[in-house]
């Protein structure tokens, strides 16, 4: 899972088509034990685009479904320093290692969690769910069925058309102007902001700041897709 935010810690799980155990969307805002989280909080601000990550341990299994019905509250981890598309996929050195020094992850509340529907078609315009805590937004890209991306990034604030409310539970916003037609194979946001329509309301262009350093995650590979659609490209 990657982790976002600064005062507020986020994750969103790394899903793939091509395991069932990973066909899921899902989004947790979770705390660790006060020394590991104010290391993350120091390294995120000097490294506000690193892919830091975070894996339960092998002594410590669970579904996805059971953070959806709080059957599982915690679980063990080890922190990564950074990720790389290379290999199939896999995390850098170790920052904390839980099987020495166990790490004990308190999921507070699950923001976002969708099951994938190969029968569901993708959105005709670019979609991503908005989240986020305070002054502190995030987006991650809807991901819809086989081929498509994994897209996480961090907004320079959080939009001020919606409410502390509405973005501490997510919402999902369309990107008026971006057709989602083909697998892109960077960062289709690159400009500094872009209009946005929030609740399926046609009639609402809503200016959305994206920023020049938002990215923390992009993907096609790493098991997301059977095929990797960008295998040929530099990831």
């Amino acid at each position: 899972m990657f982790m976002l935010g600064i005062n507020m810690l986020f994750l969103t799980h790394m899903p793939m088509f091509t395991m069932k155990e990973h066909m899921y969307q899902v989004i947790l805002r979770a705390s660790l034990p006060h020394e590991v989280a104010a290391l993350y909080r120091t390294l995120r601000l000097q490294n506000p685009t690193r892919p830091y990550n975070l894996i339960n341990v092998e002594s410590d299994l669970f579904t996805l479904p059971q953070l959806k019905t709080r059957e599982v509250g915690s679980f063990k981890v080890t922190m990564y320093d950074g990720y790389s598309n290379n290999d199939g996929g896999s995390p850098g050195p170790v920052l904390f290692n839980s099987d020495k020094e166990p790490i004990s992850l308190i999921v507070d509340e699950v923001v976002y969690f969708r099951p994938f529907d190969f029968a569901c078609p993708y959105p005709e315009l670019l979609t991503y769910i908005l989240y986020g805590f305070g002054r502190e937004a995030h987006l991650s890209h809807y991901i819809s069925h086989d081929p498509d991306f994994q897209h996480e990034l961090t907004l320079p604030s959080a939009p001020s058309w919606l409410t502390a409310t509405q973005l501490q539970a997510g919402v999902q916003v369309n990107f008026i102007d971006l057709e989602q037609s083909e697998i892109p194979c960077s960062s289709p946001l690159i400009e500094p902001s872009y209009k946005a329509r929030f609740q399926g309301q046609p009639d609402t262009e809503l200016a959305l700041q994206i920023g020049s350093e938002a990215t923390i995650w992009f993907s096609t590979g790493n098991l997301l897709n059977a095929k990797d659609p960008c295998s040929s490209q530099d990831g």
